[in-house]
C-alpha cells in the first residue's frame, strides 16, 4: 500500500457545496480559492509561477517542504495536481462551465480567470446601477422597500471590490 508523501498529507478541499463555483459566485469563491492557496502556499502553481522542474538525473535524496519553489517533478506534479483538485473539486461542473481541466493547474485557473472575471466585474457594475436606480416614493410599502434595499445590499457584499463606496450615495428619496 503507498502512502501519501508528507507534503500532501491531511490536505482537504474545505469548501461546502453551497460555496462551490456555480458561473455566478466568482468574487466570493475566488477569494476563498486564492485563501486556501496562500494558507497551503500554493499560489504559484495557480499562477504558474512554480514551474515544473526539467527532468534531471539526479533525484533528491529528502522531500523538499510543501512551498519549495524547487520541488523534485514528482512533487511538482503531487503539488500541482493538488492545486487542480482544489479548484476543479470546488467547482459544480467544471467542464459544463467550459474550464480547461487538461493540463496544470495554472492553465485551469487560467481558464477561471479569462472566463468569469469579466462577467464578474460587469455584475458588479450591473448591482452598482441598480443600487444608484433605487428610489423610494411616498405611495410605495416602505417594508417591502427596506427589503429590496437588504437584497440588493446582500448582492453587493457578495461582489466585494469597491462597490462600498457608491453605497452611501445611491438611495434616491422622492
Amino acid at each position: 500500500m503507498q502512502t501519501l508523501p508528507g507534503y500532501l498529507s491531511n490536505t482537504r478541499c474545505p469548501l461546502t457545496n453551497t460555496d462551490k463555483f456555480d458561473g455566478t459566485n466568482w468574487p466570493t469563491w475566488s477569494n476563498n480559492i486564492l485563501s486556501i492557496a496562500l494558507l497551503k502556499e500554493i499560489t504559484g502553481y495557480l499562477d504558474g509561477t512554480t514551474t515544473k522542474p526539467a527532468i534531471t538525473t539526479l533525484m533528491p535524496t529528502t522531500e523538499t517542504p510543501w512551498n519549495s519553489p524547487n520541488p523534485s517533478g514528482d512533487e511538482w506534479d503531487a503539488k500541482n495536481t493538488w492545486t487542480k483538485i482544489l479548484i476543479t473539486f470546488n467547482t459544480k461542473n467544471p467542464v459544463g462551465l467550459g474550464i480547461t481541466i487538461n493540463g496544470t493547474a495554472a492553465k485551469a485557473w487560467k481558464t477561471y480567470k479569462d472566463s468569469y472575471k469579466t462577467t464578474s466585474d460587469m455584475a458588479r457594475q450591473n448591482i452598482k446601477q441598480k443600487l444608484r436606480n433605487l428610489t423610494f416614493s411616498d405611495k410605495d410599502d416602505f417594508q417591502n422597500h427596506v427589503t429590496i434595499m437588504r437584497n440588493k445590499l446582500s448582492q453587493a457584499r457578495a461582489c466585494k471590490g469597491t462597490l462600498y463606496a457608491c453605497l452611501d450615495h445611491t438611495v434616491g428619496f422622492t
